[in-house]
């Protein structure tokens, strides 16, 4: 899956929230997708009218966060964007080989699934105020990063 990334876009009023009773994440408020591009048992939804992230959800127990100390990426505030053909009311899965691990940094609060090692040609953009995704030099999706709000 092919992703590119839009600069300078006011980034929308939403939020990421953990609820650590449900183990799940949710953007609030909550906002039409579409369309989910899956890892673990994440969602990253995109809205299939303009194929922008608008939020990201799902089951992530506390438990299998592997503690990290991660060095967040410097991103920029804009979109990030599907340039693919997809179907909207589809789900699909990112991580087919492998299944993608979270991390989480105690003292920073972020919280990453994918690769949270950045390299040359990365690039970083945030979509919500405390969400931020990651795409690699052939502009497929590396990481997810969230500061979550924890409920």
């Amino acid at each position: 899956m092919k992703f590119e990334i839009i600069e300078n876009r006011k980034i929308e009023d939403k939020e990421e929230r953990y609820f650590i009773s449900e183990k799940s994440f949710e953007c609030y408020p909550s906002v039409n997708a579409d369309i989910n591009v899956i890892m673990a048992y994440l969602n990253l939804g995109i809205d299939s009218e303009d194929m922008s992230v608008k939020c990201f959800w799902g089951f992530s127990p506390k438990e299998s966060w592997k503690d990290a100390n991660l060095c967040v990426p410097v991103a920029v505030e804009g979109e990030l964007r599907l340039v693919e053909d997809i179907i909207a009311g589809f789900a699909w899965r990112i991580d087919k080989n492998k299944m993608w691990e979270s991390y989480f940094d105690k003292k920073s609060g972020w919280y990453c699934i994918g690769n949270p090692r950045t390299k040359g040609g990365d690039k970083a953009v945030k979509v919500i105020k405390n969400l931020i995704t990651v795409v690699d030099d052939t502009n497929s999706l590396k990481a997810v990063w969230v500061h979550p709000v924890f409920c």
